[in-house]
């Protein structure tokens, strides 16, 4: 094997690694989509306790979401020619969807202690 065909094995397996930009972002799309999991349609033929089993993984996804984005941008920080927007999207969202399900939470309960003053 020629010393060209090594680096061009080496730039082909850099290229199929993924990027820890996209993989923050699909890591915020797959919360927001585990949020809103007992939404779906009432046709699906699965049980009820299966549609809010994704529920429980919002919280640790998204904040992975955001530590993974995080550490993408400072990785970037130093390039010139890095684009930082699927990492800040990433952040972005993952916050958001940590951000909302604990707001619910806090909602509920506030309003619970309201009902049995």
């Amino acid at each position: 094997m020629s010393v060209e065909q090594a680096a061009e094995t080496d730039e082909q397996t850099a290229a199929r690694q993924p990027s820890p930009r996209t993989s923050s972002l699909v890591q915020a799309i797959a919360a927001i989509a585990m949020l809103f999991s007992p939404l779906l349609l009432e046709p699906v033929p699965v049980a009820r306790w299966i549609l809010f089993l994704p529920v429980y993984f919002v919280v640790p996804v998204g904040i992975s979401a955001v530590v993974c984005g995080l550490l993408a941008l400072r990785r970037m920080r130093d390039q010139e020619e890095a684009d930082p927007s699927r990492a800040r999207a990433g952040v972005v969202l993952g916050s958001a969807v940590v951000v909302i399900p604990l707001t619910v939470v806090i909602f509920f309960i506030y309003a619970l202690q309201q009902a049995y003053q």
